[in-house]
């Protein structure tokens, strides 16, 4: 849902006037999905003009000031090392020619707030974080009294708190990856099922990367689509430079062939993934593969922040959901080198760490029936096995939400019944890994389990059999986390900004709906309902 469309049409209209021409720049083989908006350069006579990537649609606010794209020079990135030599004397070009229209995802709202208030906020924010922390330490110490009178409480209790404040603590080790100089040859795999209206943009914006043209190769497979996606698919590739390759399924085989299709079809060292809704910024996929310097490396995921982010509500409490998701609990994981999920918005994987596994991911089966969602959870297993499995945070990716509750639970639903059976797996072998890594894993599966018998326990079965206060205890401790997700959202930010709110929120949100869908996930998990929405182009707008 668009809303400011005056405002959106107008900046669309300025970046499409932008691009005019530059799809006709030859390039050497190689590119990926989708990638986020690049830096744009109007035609100048003699210049050649800059490989970019399609504009983003993005939802501004009313008092965003449009002007800034009629500036005269923006800041632009290093130019791509062809563009250097093609053109040597673009330095002499006049300023006015030299003009950049930036397209990215608007994720941050112009602030409000002064120079000395935003600190000052911040102040806050921090004090009240640590107060809330303090005191719930403070309380549990207090509460391991309760072992001999409820122990079932006070032990569930004790393990929450305990949990979640040594993921925060752990988060803190978290380093990311530093430059190693290394570009291997990569290639994305991008299947496509059904996706005329968004894959050509997808295509396009990947084919703009900052990488060497002639080490990224894209191979797009149409996973036997009943509309036009085939069609735009090739016209994409007629244009690329032999850089796109396109595999066509005549029926329908599932997202797991197609994407075993791409990565048998390519002898590339590293394999990455790329939702077709995520946009990449320009650095992502050079800064992701730094990793994989380390022999010892099997898997690298990268960051994911929401695009549709001001949306809707439900894509505001996704945006800090998302965030620590990734910023503490993936961050935490990575300190061991033991991340258990690659999302699939963007992450990349070892081509020989993945080989061995590739028939039976393939065709994996669970209770009787093939499995035909979790690819990345299941892919991710696969490698942790052998291999070091790891998180970049400066690889950074935005992706499109769910912006309506039923789209969104069927999301949800998704993932718990891919969650139950690849749970069962990592059990197995996690043991051998890190010990602080597999206690944090088992406690991870365990505490979903029981959390919703807690629930019941403290906000129905407590009151009606005693009359006691456990409801204002329980949601006193929900409160409490919420409290913590939400400021620590709003500490990380380069600014102050009240979308952490919706983080309080969405603690809430969860306790009245996604607690409970765990049990029914795990007893449909043989179901093989997929129940996304359809593809959409990629506009924040969708």
């Amino acid at each position: 849902m668009i809303r400011n469309r005056s405002n959106v049409r107008t900046l669309n209209r300025r970046l499409r006037g932008a691009h005019t021409g530059v799809a006709e720049r030859p390039v050497a083989p190689a590119d990926h999905g989708p990638g986020r908006s690049g830096h744009l350069r109007p035609q100048a006579a003699p210049a050649p003009a800059r490989r970019v990537a399609p504009p983003v649609h993005v939802d501004l606010p009313e008092d965003f000031d449009l002007s800034i794209f009629d500036a005269e020079m923006l800041d632009a990135p290093a130019p791509f090392e062809d563009d250097v030599q093609a053109a040597p004397s673009a330095a002499a070009t006049p300023a006015a020619e030299q003009a950049t229209a930036v397209a990215v995802p608007v994720i941050d709202r112009p602030t409000r707030y002064g120079k000395l208030l935003d600190p000052l906020l911040r102040l806050v924010a921090f004090s009240y974080l640590c107060a809330i922390v303090t005191g719930v330490v403070i309380y549990k110490a207090a509460f391991i009294q309760m072992l001999t009178i409820d122990p079932f409480f006070a032990t569930y209790g004790l393990i929450v708190s305990g949990y979640i404040v040594s993921r925060f603590v752990i988060s803190l080790f978290y380093r990311p990856g530093k430059p190693a100089g290394i570009e291997p040859h990569v290639a994305i795999v991008m299947p496509a099922f059904n996706e005329e209206a968004a894959i050509a943009q997808s295509l396009r914006s990947l084919l703009a990367l900052d990488y060497p043209a002639h080490k990224l190769q894209i191979v797009a497979i149409n996973d036997g689509s009943s509309d036009g996606t085939l069609r735009e698919l090739n016209t994409v590739a007629a244009h690329a430079n032999g850089r796109v390759e396109v595999i066509d399924f005549p029926e329908n085989r599932g997202k797991r062939a197609a994407m075993a299709a791409g990565i048998r079809a390519t002898d590339a060292e590293i394999v990455a993934f790329v939702d077709s809704d995520s946009v990449l910024e320009e650095d992502a996929m050079r800064v992701l593969v730094q990793g994989f310097a380390e022999r010892t490396v099997g898997a690298i995921c990268g960051h994911a922040d929401v695009l549709n982010i001001r949306a809707t509500w439900l894509t505001r409490m996704q945006a800090v959901r998302y965030f620590v998701a990734f910023k503490v609990l993936k961050a935490a994981e990575s300190v061991f080198s033991a991340v258990t999920c690659c999302s699939g918005c963007f992450s990349a994987y070892r081509r020989e760490a993945i080989l061995p596994h590739l028939d039976w991911w393939e065709k994996q089966m669970f209770l009787g029936v093939e499995s035909t969602f979790g690819d990345d959870r299941s892919l991710t297993n696969c490698v942790l096995r052998d291999w070091k499995v790891r998180y970049e945070e400066k690889a950074v990716s935005h992706t499109i939400v769910p912006e309506t509750f039923q789209q969104f639970m069927k999301q949800q639903t998704r993932w718990k019944r891919s969650w139950t059976r690849e749970s069962l797996i990592v059990a197995t072998f996690i043991w051998k890994k890190n010990p602080i890594a597999a206690i944090a894993t088992y406690i991870s599966v365990v505490l979903p389990l029981v959390a919703p018998i807690a629930a019941l326990r403290a906000m129905v079965v407590e009151p009606l059999m005693h009359g006691s206060g456990a409801p204002v205890v329980y949601l006193l401790g929900i409160y409490a986390i919420a409290l913590v997700y939400g400021l620590y959202f709003a500490l990380r930010q380069r600014r102050y900004d009240t979308l952490w709110l919706s983080g309080i929120l969405f603690v809430f949100f969860y306790l009245a709906f996604l607690l409970w869908q765990t049990y029914y996930a795990i007893l449909t998990s043989r179901t093989r309902s997929w129940g996304t929405r359809a593809a959409q182009p990629a506009e924040v707008a969708s």
